[in-house]
């Protein structure tokens, strides 16, 4: 047995009852986000890596990305988010849609970064984006949506807590102190990583 090749560390097996429960999951998600008039999409897995290098920052495509070369020798990476490749689809048929438009999509996405607890480098997603509106009430129907979820999943709001940040406010804040506006978006992806690495590793960034 101990000869076995293992799984790639940051990935895991489903075995049956694992895959029944992911499933599970999926339809409750699938469930809420119709209820909502949202439509499912789904794109490669695989994407040129100078998609996400023109949507996602540096950081990640340097950082974050499995990347590797196709036999055209161009560089195309595993999809680490799916915001790029629907701008992609969206810009691609902008013409024939009527906007706003409202779509989700739950799938695996990759990342090449250190695994741990709750972080791995295989993982599934919920999108759920709502293009074409900037009104508040597209902001409320986004958020009703996940409490509308976690309702489904029997989950009270003792449980679970909703977070609302407005990232314009917090620029206009980290600006006010001091920060210079090209270091904003580094700022916001440390403040981002703060709650899901240890306190040791996060003031060692």
């Amino acid at each position: 047995m101990s000869n076995l090749i293992q799984p790639v560390k940051g990935t895991r097996d489903f075995y049956p009852e694992d895959w029944a429960f992911q499933m599970w999951f999926y339809e409750k998600v699938k469930e809420v986000s119709l209820s909502f008039g949202f439509e499912e999409y789904e794109g490669p897995i695989i994407e040129s890596l100078e998609l996400y290098a023109a949507k996602s920052g540096e950081e990640l495509v340097k950082k974050q990305a499995f990347t590797f070369k196709d036999q055209s020798e161009k560089v195309v990476a595993l999809r680490p988010e799916m915001t790029p490749t629907l701008a992609r689809m969206i810009a691609q048929k902008s013409g024939e849609l009527t906007f706003p438009v409202k779509w989700f999509t739950f799938g695996r996405r990759f990342r090449y970064e250190k695994p741990q607890k709750g972080r791995g480098r295989e993982f599934f997603q919920w999108d759920a984006d709502i293009l074409g509106s900037e009104s508040p009430e597209a902001d409320a129907e986004a958020i009703a949506l996940a409490a509308n979820l976690y309702r489904k999943l029997d989950l009270t709001p003792q449980e679970v807590r909703i977070k609302v940040n407005d990232r314009a406010l917090l620029q206009e804040r980290l600006v006010s102190l001091g920060i210079p506006e090209e270091k904003v978006v580094a700022v916001f992806r440390l403040i981002d990583k703060k709650s899901k690495v240890s306190e040791k590793d996060f003031f060692e960034m």
